[in-house]
């Protein structure tokens, strides 16, 4: 396989359905293609109603309240903002769109781009949004008027992620180049590198407090720099295949890691040491992530599962299943008390985080789904898909 990081096993599952495949459009430099990004042809919105069986579903409506169109191509990721009013959307078609939430319409478009954009965020107080895209660019745009303030070059691989530091100052870029980016947000100028890893960076994101970042690599190792001077802290390492993932607890205190090693790993960020290592899944893990108050994780992963584990036994606790292919996105609600996931099966789920009981299968995608999320609230859930377009779905509470 090289260096591809998805599954064989997801193939072997389409064909039984008689479904064919081809690697995303949009796959990562030496062939390396990031967890749900697997292209769909051919099947039906049909191939994902038929997963879900006749006693479940039934509290979740399956079908989508509003529908954002307007991109002519796939839309990559979609994100709430504006306390969930407002609707942000990125896409391949070159563009990222701002919708209202409430009407569906479309208040501003984001240009300049000579690319797919893959990735959209915006500033903490969401005066401006952030876009990456295949152009190996990632540009700063004035949310209200869209206008360009920026453009952050000198990137050699597609921009993956960008994210905002908490003042909203400084943006931080992932490429599958070795090195992280540090940027002023206002100029473009170059403000930090992060340097070590030996092999392609898959994420990197800021600690809650900002004062720090952690990068995941195909080096196998993840490496937590001090912000402000570039310096690595501490090397995580343990892994034996590439990381996909990481993030931290929401005290700054921890750290979760995601692995094609079909293992999730907790770390204590003060010391590197690894405080447990979840092992139950049977192929690789894509995502990882604590709850809010930091006593549970839940992943994704390719054997079709989302499993949820308890941070100090490392017990597992609780699986959702139900998918027929790999979940390459799981998370909690803001309140906790449900799951959601998305699949390379094509749907979208809810479960019940007590019982692990299926809530709903969200229907209606004709394509891939890139990703889902929560709004704010909890009450509604917003899916990004290669059919052009990002949908709402209401769950309550």
């Amino acid at each position: 396989q090289g260096v591809a990081s998805i599954s064989p096993s997801p193939f072997l599952h389409l064909a039984k359905l008689g479904l064919s495949v081809q690697p995303w459009a949009a796959i990562m430099p030496g062939g390396r293609a990031f967890p749900g990004g697997l292209m769909h042809t051919g099947g039906s919105i049909a191939d994902t109603a038929s997963s879900a069986p006749a006693d479940e579903a039934e509290s979740v409506s399956g079908f989508p309240s509003m529908v954002f169109a307007g991109h002519t191509k796939a839309v990559s990721r979609a994100v709430f903002i504006a306390g969930g009013s407002k609707i942000l959307t990125s896409s391949h078609d070159g563009t990222a769109k701002l919708y209202d939430a409430t009407t569906g319409n479309c208040e501003q478009t984001y240009h300049g781009h000579r690319g797919a954009v893959t990735w959209v965020a915006a500033s903490p107080d969401e005066s401006k949004v952030v876009t990456g895209c295949a152009d190996r660019v990632a540009r700063v745009f004035d949310t209200a008027s869209g206008k360009c303030l920026c453009a952050l070059e000198g990137h050699a691989f597609q921009v993956s992620m960008a994210r905002f530091s908490l003042d909203g100052a400084q943006v931080l870029t992932t490429t599958a180049e070795r090195v992280a980016r540090l940027f002023d947000a206002q100029t473009g100028v170059l403000v930090q590198s992060f340097k070590g890893h030996i092999a392609a960076l898959y994420s990197a994101t800021f600690s809650p407090d900002g004062k720090k970042v952690l990068t995941t690599s195909h080096d196998k190792t993840a490496k937590i720099f001090d912000t402000q001077t570039g310096e690595c802290l501490t090397t995580l390492t343990g892994h034996k295949a590439h990381i996909y993932m990481g993030s931290f607890s929401p005290d700054g205190s921890l750290v979760i890691t995601a692995s094609a090693d079909m293992s999730a790993m907790i770390w204590e960020v003060n010391t590197g040491f690894c405080r447990a290592i979840l092992t139950e899944c049977q192929e690789a893990v894509y995502s990882a992530s604590f709850s809010s108050g930091a006593t549970k994780v839940l992943t994704a992963s390719a054997d079709g599962m989302a499993r949820m584990y308890d941070v100090q036994t490392g017990y597992c606790d609780r699986k959702f299943e139900g998918h027929l292919l790999a979940v390459h996105d799981a998370q909690f609600s803001p309140n906790g008390r449900r799951v959601l996931t998305a699949s390379d099966d094509r749907s979208v789920r809810v479960f019940d985080t007590g019982s692990g009981h299926c809530l709903g299968v969200f229907e209606g995608h004709g394509e891939h789904v890139y990703g889902a999320t929560f709004s704010p609230d909890g009450q509604c859930v917003l899916t990004a898909s290669e059919d052009s377009t990002a949908k709402l779905f209401v769950v309550g509470s």
